[in-house]
């Protein structure tokens, strides 16, 4: 039997096959071919097998339970019921009443235009709920003491009529419980939320942790100042106001896997702690598994180019991981390299593309 490895044909007989082993024979009673591992690092291929797993099929659920129409066949009005809904009293009730608040990256605010008015909407949009409540922050010393979300509470925001559309200001309420020592504040039992963020987007998630424990910030440069120092990205300064847990348990986890598990598979498992783990530096994870995540590369280019200076590619190597990477993160989270703050592709030299080929 012939059998082609990339640019070579091997012929493959009954030379290749250990036809007897009295040790193992003696010892096992029984015949076994012997596999010649040439580094320790070979028991990784051995564990897929160990970790395989039993047969699986594919299979669909037909005539599914539907409880909406399970509830409308099934289901019973009584007279009491019936004269509650005539009537048209109420059904529900929500006490106190909600404020939802929006929340955006710095120019990411959603605006409305049709082609008459494209002009006039990007020059001079609408002031959104945290707009107005920065520049309420700078003109208001109560609202200065205040968080983003407690802001309902004490001020008309725009599910009232009172509040200002054309410039999109915030006025302060005219009912209500007086606030000692602040004349003409009065407060309502109002809540204000936040919309709520995934933790894949990653800025406006860490821009949320902000709002809910700093007071009074004036612009979304001021949330990223942390003891006077201005932090490059929201996530950094919520570092360093102790929001986010270390990421010591994913280097655990990572540290575990390299010693069973291939590069590639490493690189799967470092993917999917990106997309879901909501890790709070994943490029220091990056720099302390660079060498685990690109060493089957490494491995190929030592096979082919014995006599090469390993050390003169090593950037060629680590591009190389950061592509098959940025592969897996695009197919389960739909995200490049950047979104996750990884460094980005480099050009790779021609000797290491060889290897794809």
């Amino acid at each position: 039997m012939t059998i082609r490895s990339r640019a070579n044909c091997i012929d493959i007989n009954n030379r290749w096959i250990v036809s007897f082993s009295p040790v193992l024979s003696r010892t096992f009673r029984a015949h076994i071919n012997v596999e010649l591992c040439s580094s320790v690092k070979s028991i990784k291929y051995i564990c897929k097998y160990v970790n395989k797993g039993s047969d699986l099929a594919v299979f669909g659920v037909q005539n599914a339970n539907d409880e909406i129409t399970s509830y409308q066949n099934g289901r019973y009005i009584s007279t009491s019921e019936a004269i509650w809904r005539i009537l048209s009293f109420s059904i529900h009730e929500r006490f106190p009443a909600v404020t939802h608040l929006g929340i955006h990256l710095e120019n990411g605010q959603r605006v409305y235009f049709d082609p008459s008015n494209v002009r006039g909407v990007v020059e001079n949009p609408r002031n959104t709920t945290l707009m107005a409540f920065f520049d309420l922050c700078q003109k208001d010393e109560f609202a200065a003491s205040l968080l983003y979300e407690e802001i309902p509470g004490y001020i008309y925001i725009y599910i009232y009529y009172t509040f200002n559309k054309q410039n999109g200001s915030f006025q302060r309420r005219r009912r209500g419980t007086p606030v000692e020592g602040h004349p003409g504040i009065f407060h309502e039992h109002t809540l204000g939320r936040i919309y709520t963020i995934h933790p894949n987007n990653r800025g406006c998630y860490h821009l949320r942790m902000l709002l809910n424990v700093v007071k009074g910030p004036t612009s979304f440069k001021t949330l990223k100042s942390v003891n006077g120092i201005l932090y490059p990205t929201y996530q950094e300064a919520c570092l360093a106001l102790g929001l986010l847990e270390g990421d010591n348990h994913w280097s655990d986890t990572l540290t575990d896997a390299r010693i069973s598990s291939s590069a590639s598979k490493l690189r799967e498992l470092f993917a999917i702690i990106l997309v879901f783990c909501n890790v709070s530096n994943p490029s220091e994870l990056w720099d302390k598994f660079q060498d685990h995540l690109m060493e089957d590369y490494v491995r190929d280019f030592q096979r082919h180019y014995p006599d090469a200076d390993i050390n003169a590619h090593l950037e060629n190597f680590s591009n190389r991981a950061l592509l098959a990477l940025q592969d897996v993160l695009l197919s389960i989270g739909g995200n490049t390299l950047p979104h996750y703050s990884l460094p980005s592709l480099q050009a790779i030299d021609g000797i290491v593309e060889n290897l794809n080929r």
